[in-house]
């Protein structure tokens, strides 16, 4: 097993250990796109107990990924940690393979945190094991509806990186919220993205 594999599997053990479920429950759609053409489609479910269900479509230049996914919401405090495993296929190359991933979400005191950190690992198919930070997103609320902060993310396969990070501004309405971004790296990108978040019977 790969060094970052073990890394990822220890943190799920962790944070199962020291986080206990919460009582909440929402869907959770979200789209992003960049002048890179980068795209991205998610829908989330988490329900009552803490079980989430992730399927997200991700694509860049010369990959088409589909990701379908599983986990388990912990809470407390103020973050939200939630480690989930996926089944991953590609387009291209014949993409099949796992990915185990770390969703972190934190509200407090006007700060707000969001972060998915995910490592690939292949099965079958040409493409390489990777590890990727798509997005971390640090906040702070201007008023009741603006956040103001940074944006970083990096995709690392091999030796190689390519890290980014930039301005981010938020607009929150009440189906969610509006995002832009301009993250600067070894490829500038202007990225743009809607979330909505909606009710669930508990």
């Amino acid at each position: 097993m790969r060094l970052n594999s073990a890394v990822a599997g220890a943190s799920v053990v962790l944070v199962s250990l020291l986080f206990v479920p919460g009582a909440f429950a929402q869907h959770v759609v979200e789209v992003r796109g960049a002048d890179t053409k980068y795209r991205f489609a998610d829908w989330n479910y988490t329900g009552p107990t803490g079980g989430v269900v992730d399927v997200f479509y991700v694509g860049v230049p010369g990959s088409n990924e589909l990701n379908v996914g599983a986990g388990w919401a912990f809470r407390k405090g103020a973050f939200v940690v939630t480690p989930l495993a996926y089944a991953v296929a590609g387009k291209e190359d014949g993409q099949l393979g796992v990915k185990l991933a770390l969703l972190v979400a934190a509200d407090r005191d006007g700060w707000k945190l969001a972060a998915f950190l995910a490592d690939y690992i292949p099965a079958a198919g040409d493409v390489e094991s990777y590890v990727v930070l798509d997005t971390l997103d640090l906040t702070r609320a201007i008023g009741k509806r603006w956040e103001l902060g940074v944006q970083a993310g990096f995709f690392k396969t091999g030796d190689a990186w390519n890290q980014q990070i930039g301005p981010l501004v938020k607009f929150n309405d009440r189906l969610g919220a509006w995002a832009a971004s301009y993250r600067f790296g070894p490829d500038n990108e202007f990225r743009v993205g809607r979330i909505l978040v909606l009710p669930s019977t508990r």
